[in-house]
């Protein structure tokens, strides 16, 4: 088994001073590194950021093969008159 630490990577980050502190009184009180923290919290957002990228790509993919099908859209007031409603 590998030692994890050797695939650790290391960068400098800045915070403002207010955000650094309430991270820093957050990880005292939780008994938790800065660099645990940041790293999930990184993690966290890396993952909602990609998966809004990937609702993204899904739904522009999904307008062009609207659009190359030819098929009508109807609009809401339009819908609501066909209907009666």
């Amino acid at each position: 088994m590998q030692n994890t630490k050797s695939k650790v990577k290391s960068m400098s980050i800045s915070f403002q001073p207010d955000v650094f502190t309430r991270i820093d009184s957050y990880c005292a009180e939780r008994g938790c590194s800065r660099s645990w923290f940041i790293n999930k919290a990184a993690e966290l957002f890396l993952s909602e950021c990609l998966e809004d990228k990937e609702d993204y790509e899904t739904a522009v993919a999904s307008w062009a093969e609207y659009e190359k099908s030819g098929r009508k859209s109807y609009s809401s007031a339009e819908l609501r008159k066909e209907f009666g409603l």
